[in-house]
């Protein structure tokens, strides 16, 4: 957040129009552990069916769930199928999501203003419904090829592993809405420059994202992609060293 609040102060700086993205992660597979931790802990009070339940130390509930997820191949299960009802319009299942993202976006705003830092909230839950359409695309150009299972992968030159635009149980994950992602930046908010933030371990990941961008003809010659890469790696010494990566 820091990262990327100080280089789109720069960039308005220096002229540009920023848009200030918040790619929060308000979907995929921890709300289904969520979720179903929720079902299985939470018992509402029968005569009051507007009140949400008080979990505002949602850290706690997390590790919680994170446990038993972690320990009970069952609870697993029943995680990762509600990743799929979730993705697919379940009623139960997007009204407790919804209630989570409510009771945490009400914690770190706190802390956003406090750092003065100013975000337009694009979670991955926004790009569910652009996802269906651009794997249809990328199979009409050949890009998409079904793996054992039912699995639909899009394979980029010098990457063994591929990007996996749907699961072999119909739901989505990180290579899916990364995509979706970069299509709508590009195409819809015709970004000049696109620049990404993250961990530093996630840099293959963006380069696959951005070569299977350029495979797929959304970036113009104009269009530039880039990748900042944050975190704290081990020296041969010990020693721990702050590192930062861009491609």
């Amino acid at each position: 957040t820091i990262i990327g609040e100080s280089v789109c102060r720069i960039l308005e700086t220096a002229g540009h129009t920023v848009h200030r993205v918040n790619h929060v992660g308000d979907w995929g597979t921890q709300f289904g552990m969520l979720i179903e931790h929720m079902k299985e802990t939470y018992t509402p009070d029968p005569n009051d069916t507007t009140a949400p339940p008080n979990i505002t130390d949602l850290t706690a509930f997390y590790k919680q769930a994170k446990i038993r997820f972690d320990n009970d191949p069952d609870f697993k299960k029943r995680s990762q199928l509600n990743v799929v009802k979730l993705q697919s319009g379940d009623p139960e299942c997007r009204k407790i999501w919804q209630m989570l993202c409510d009771v945490s976006r009400i914690e770190f705003q706190q802390v956003y203003e406090r750092l003065d830092v100013v975000t337009e909230e694009f979670g991955e839950s926004f790009y569910n419904d652009k996802i269906p359409p651009v794997t249809d695309e990328l199979d009409q150009k050949g890009m998409i090829l079904v793996q054992e299972g039912g699995a639909k992968c899009v394979f980029v030159d010098k990457f063994k592993v591929p990007l996996m635009l749907q699961k072999s149980d119909g739901g989505y994950g990180y290579d899916s809405t990364d995509m979706a992602a970069l299509k709508y930046r590009l195409q819809e908010l015709k970004a000049d420059r696109v620049i990404v933030i993250t961990d530093f371990s996630q840099a293959g990941h963006f380069a696959m994202v951005y070569a299977a961008g350029h495979d797929a003809g959304w970036v113009t010659g104009s269009q530039k992609l880039q990748h900042i890469g944050f975190g704290t790696v081990q020296g041969e010494d010990g020693k721990r060293i702050k590192s930062r990566s861009g491609d």
